[in-house]
């Protein structure tokens, strides 16, 4: 079975209206490369960033910083699914209205530049809200979008392929 990544590729690819041939000529590697990454093959960073710039699909960046890149893995956060724009902004707004709440208390715990064992479990609380808002944003970001996008602009992840 191919990975989350491997799958975006294909995707991005047909969304970009590319053939494997044209895609290894505009990336700048042999067609039986580009068949080898479609089979399940991870490409190294550069190739990534290049097949980003070629379909137009930056959130290919993001598949591969959080399932093939073990820093990515440990360091993005995990992407909630949604299901439009419409949920994505309302997901957005609820873990907006959390962090407030948690950064006022974040505030008050670090204002002195001292985090004292009483205050490291709110501490770790108000990071939890902090990185919930973060993963809110990053899934909106790539939520899939009706209609065309502009000339230049990044498509969403389009018909829902879960992370």
């Amino acid at each position: 079975m191919s990975s989350v990544f491997t799958r975006l590729a294909i995707q991005a690819r047909h969304n970009a209206g590319l053939t494997q041939e044209a895609a290894a000529e505009r990336i700048g590697v042999a067609l039986r490369t580009i068949a080898h990454y479609e089979a399940g093959r991870i490409p190294a960073d550069d190739i990534v960033a290049r097949m980003m710039q070629v379909y137009r699909a930056s959130y290919l960046g993001y598949a591969y910083l959080s399932q093939e890149s073990e820093v990515g893995r440990a360091l993005l956060p995990q992407i909630a699914n949604v299901s439009g724009i419409a949920s994505g902004a309302m997901q957005i707004r609820v873990a907006i209205k959390k962090a407030v709440k948690m950064y006022d208390r974040l505030e008050e715990i670090c204002c002195d530049d001292v985090i004292s064992r009483d205050e490291q479990r709110d501490y770790e609380r108000c990071w939890s809200e902090l990185d919930n808002l973060m993963a809110s944003v990053t899934a909106m970001k790539f939520s899939p979008r009706k209609g065309k996008s502009p000339a230049g602009a990044t498509a969403g992840l389009s018909e829902r392929i879960n992370f």
